[in-house]
């Protein structure tokens, strides 16, 4: 009996492979290449000058790349530009609007560009409007409006098309913090069944908008899949405990099975543990943890890969001491990219 035929891969919305540019005689892109699929929001992150804007140019089909390929939901950009430029909708660093129009006859301006037919522009207008909560502004000249209100109209006329991908650039950056709690929620409705390729060096917006990060560096891609919370990297558990000593903490730690390393957090007392456990903080005039002090002492448990110590530990402290804290930590952002460029 023959198996049934295996389900054909998802085509990509996103893909480059062996991306080179050049600008004169300086080559800014070496052999790019990364896949998205519909339903991310994917970070590119880099420093200043690393490639960023250049890349989503050349993705948007604003820039013609030397070398390599791109794709758009399957479609050759070069073989097929205006048919692969209809499923793109793009937000550069600086929004392109047109200061004297009104939201609304701005996004009717762009709706009548991006050649919707008259029919669909109505219902295309409203959904953006809807989308990115532009309600009370429609009437509005954009050129009164705040950064936080034209980074929306900018994200407005990007989804009006119904894009299968939504390429950001440095959206977030500029704005204060209550606009910037606003443009992510905005972002995240926006890219709701699309591939978003979000770019920033900022780390702490690509943290808070994606589930995963292509790093950029030099014009080259060092990592495609770095993660936040990465499940491959040894799981680091931070334990508060009181009535031991340093080294009698060591000691113990350090023989609970899937414990590779321990790590005394120095200088890192924890008053609330203290006031729980009924101690005083106590504290060496060098800021070192005081040896057989007896106050509450912190320390970093490295796991073996794979393991996860967590039980073990709490089972080891029982009846030697008081344990106050144990948790797992989770990988930042900057150590997966120190991780990364090291």
């Amino acid at each position: 009996m023959s198996s049934p035929p295996e389900s054909p891969e998802p085509v990509a919305s996103i893909a480059l492979r062996g991306v080179d540019k050049h600008f004169g005689r300086q080559q800014v892109l070496h052999g790019v290449g990364f896949s998205i699929g519909r339903g991310e929001i994917v970070g590119l992150l880099g420093p200043n000058g690393s490639g960023k804007t250049t890349t989503l140019r050349i993705i948007a089909g604003y820039l013609g790349a030397d070398a390599g390929e791109v794709r758009i939901g399957g479609i050759d950009l070069r073989a097929d530009a205006l048919e692969a430029r209809r499923q793109i909708g793009y937000l550069p660093e600086r929004p392109p609007l047109y200061d004297t129009l009104t939201v609304k006859q701005y996004l009717e301006f762009v709706a009548g560009a991006k050649g919707l037919a008259p029919t669909a522009r109505r219902p295309a207008i409203d959904h953006a409007v809807e989308a990115c909560a532009l309600g009370e502004v429609l009437g509005k000249p954009t050129g009164r409006l705040s950064k936080g209100f034209r980074q929306r109209v900018g994200l407005a006329q990007a989804i009006l098309n119904r894009p299968e991908v939504l390429l950001l650039d440095e959206a977030t950056s500029g704005l204060d913090p209550l606009q910037t709690i606003e443009a992510r929620a905005v972002v995240r409705r926006c890219g709701e069944g699309r591939a978003v390729l979000f770019s920033s060096h900022l780390m702490q917006e690509v943290n808070a908008l994606c589930s995963r990060v292509i790093l950029l560096l030099d014009g080259r891609v060092l990592s495609d899949d770095l993660r936040v919370a990465d499940d491959a990297r040894p799981m680091t558990v931070e334990v508060v405990l009181a009535g031991l000593d340093e080294d009698g903490a060591l000691a113990l730690l350090g023989g609970v099975a899937d414990v590779d390393r321990v790590e005394p957090v120095v200088g890192a007392t924890d008053p609330l543990a203290h006031e729980r456990a009924g101690m005083a903080a106590v504290r060496a005039t060098d800021g070192h943890m005081r040896r057989g002090a007896g106050g509450a002492l912190r320390f970093h448990c490295l796991a073996r890969r794979g393991g996860d110590p967590r039980a073990a530990i709490a089972q080891a402290v029982v009846g030697q001491g008081t344990l106050l804290e144990l948790r797992a930590l989770e990988a930042t952002l900057e150590e997966s990219f120190v991780d990364a460029v090291a």
